[in-house]
């Protein structure tokens, strides 16, 4: 496997599925199989390992700067509506199909394949190149990022410099929001009522599937769509269902039993649940959530309920936040808090999340350079903020500068999922020439 799209069809059919849902971790044969691709290289390999989660990273070179490039391996569940094998690998039209195909696993094939090269090279460079693969980004990277930061911290390494390869479209991604996942809990509370009983069934109406891009006021989302009619309808809750997947990745349909309380003919007693009927109509309030931003983000703050779950106890819904605020999120807190106390005092609230986010300014040199380098390719260089977070949130508010960088693709967290083959070549001459002008000896 010496080219990154066998590589990439290798990585696909590795099944590195990250689905706390279901309890399921990337195994360590994710790692193990990147270890066997570099089985013929001379290098140490250095495996971490937190909670059922694995890291993998190795260098080569030296001198006082530090370069790290990262990727995840990490890959969402598969979901619904794959028309095809999302573990095949599949070369159609130009493009590569499978779960992971352009999130992230074209990143790390890349990357796998450039460090050849630039080992090659490493004498002449005038710095470290550190090339690191998690395995936690899709759960927050606490597992996975966070551990390769304080591990490169404890061993003298924490870079200047961090290409993270985790974006798309060949574009220069300097901004990126802070994410956040609020759970709210109730007990169940059954009551009969008398009335008409119907069921219902909501689908998603949005482009993506990931949610850090649902558009409000543009997409529909089945949960959401669902609070506003039993909120205006004065409609009671009785079961719900629906394609939860993962707390980022938004639910194709949720189906509903509900019933309209009435009296008269034709009507009969049915067993509602209060409780799961106001958490759905508190979901308005907590996807609506107004708060002071650190930046004017062009995506400002986005939230999606992405998870039900019920044990036959206590329902629980998982909203995916993403806003452009630091670490200390008590205003979160306070909103979120208000809403209950003032719609439903018994529900139970947590905030997990919050690490940071990137925020390197287009002065800074590692963006500048990136610039020359898509200039150098024939590419017209852009400089933007993207909707999602990335594991450049552990690097960047410790002052590291960093970027987000992928190939052009498409369906990232959605039914197939593929990356255009002819931009893996460009990704690969970008990765290398980046880091040959930022550890080149002879540039400024």
């Amino acid at each position: 496997m010496r080219n990154a799209k066998e590589i990439l069809k290798y990585l696909i059919s590795l099944k590195c599925i990250n689905d706390p849902e279901n309890n399921i971790k990337p195994p360590i044969q994710c790692i193990e199989g990147i270890e066997d691709i570099l089985e013929d290289r001379n290098i140490d390999f250095t495996k971490l390992e937190d909670e059922g989660y694995y890291s993998f990273l190795y260098s080569f070179g030296s001198g006082k700067k530090t370069i790290l490039l990262m990727a995840h391996f990490d890959v969402v569940p598969p979901g619904p509506s794959w028309t095809k094998n999302p573990f095949e690998a599949i070369e159609e039209n130009g493009r590569i199909y499978g779960r992971g195909a352009i999130d992230d696993l074209s990143n790390v094939a890349v990357m796998i394949h450039i460090s050849r090269d630039l080992e090659k090279i490493a004498e002449r460079l005038s710095g470290r190149v550190i090339i690191a693969f998690t395995g936690d980004e899709e759960t927050g990277g606490r597992h996975g990022a966070y551990i390769v930061r304080e591990h490169l911290m404890s061993k003298g390494l924490f870079p200047n410099y961090l290409i993270n390869g985790d974006g798309g479209g060949l574009v220069i991604i300097n901004r990126r929001r802070s994410s956040f996942r609020i759970t709210i809990s109730a007990p169940a509370k059954k009551k009969i009522i008398r009335g008409v009983k119907s069921s219902r069934r909501y689908n998603l109406e949005s482009r993506y599937r990931h949610a850090a891009y649902f558009l409000a006021g543009s997409d529909v989302h089945p949960l959401i769509r669902l609070a506003y009619e039993i909120d205006q309808e004065d409609l009671y809750v009785s079961t719900l269902r629906g394609s939860f997947i993962k707390s980022n990745v938004l639910p194709e349909y949720v189906e509903a039993d509900l019933v309209s309380k009435r009296e008269g003919s034709g009507t009969r007693e049915y067993e509602v649940d209060i409780s799961l009927t106001n958490l759905i109509k508190l979901l308005i309030p907590l996807t609506r959530i107004s708060i002071e931003l650190d930046y004017p983000s062009q995506y400002g703050v986005t939230a999606t309920p992405n998870i039900y779950r019920y044990d036959g106890n206590t329902h629980v819904f998982e909203i995916d936040v993403r806003a452009p605020i630091k670490k200390n999120i008590d205003n979160i807190k306070r909103y979120v808090a208000g809403i209950i106390k003032e719609y439903m005092p018994g529900a139970i609230f947590e905030i997990h999340g919050g690490i940071g986010y990137l925020d390197t300014p287009p002065s800074s040199r590692i963006v500048k350079k990136a610039i020359e380098v898509l200039e150098k390719l024939g590419l017209e260089p852009q400089v933007v903020e993207r909707a999602g977070a990335s594991d450049s949130r552990y690097f960047s508010p410790l002052g590291v500068e960093a970027i987000d960088f992928g190939p052009v693709g498409g369906n990232a967290h959605g039914p197939d999922e593929y990356v255009e083959i002819w931009s893996l070549d460009l990704l690969a001459k970008f990765y290398k020439d980046l880091v040959v002008k930022l550890l080149s000896p002879d540039e400024a």
